[in-house]
């Protein structure tokens, strides 16, 4: 009987984290919100063969304070988007480009005040 209601628990604990509309990587981060106003710097990984472009960037969460960020992408990022980065433990774990309306009012006054 323990054996049935352990491997039912566990079956739902993976249904559960499958239909999460929020990836497991992102939970515990902070949100910030960058605009991408210069090219990113290449890096070249000849044993890979394969080009990153590193950003530095500062991001402003909902309140509006600022963190400077570092991070890579595999492809040059568009000039004037805005992103969304994920943040944890002085590391960007993902990001992903947004529209200006999604960005809090607080974030995108500092954004704008950047600029």
């Amino acid at each position: 009987m323990k054996k049935i209601v352990t491997i039912g628990l566990g079956i739902v604990l993976l249904l559960l984290t499958a239909c999460s509309p929020q990836p497991l990587q992102t939970i515990g981060t902070t949100k910030y919100y960058v605009a991408i106003g210069d090219k990113g710097k290449a890096q070249e990984h000849k044993t890979e063969d394969v080009t990153r472009y590193e950003y530095h960037l500062p991001g402003f969460d909902k309140n509006g304070e600022a963190e400077n960020l570092t991070f890579t992408a595999g492809h040059e990022l568009k000039q004037g988007a805005f992103l969304r980065i994920y943040y944890k433990k002085d590391e960007v774990i993902t990001y992903e480009e947004v529209e200006n309306e999604d960005i809090p009012e607080k974030a995108m006054d500092a954004i704008n005040a950047e600029e």
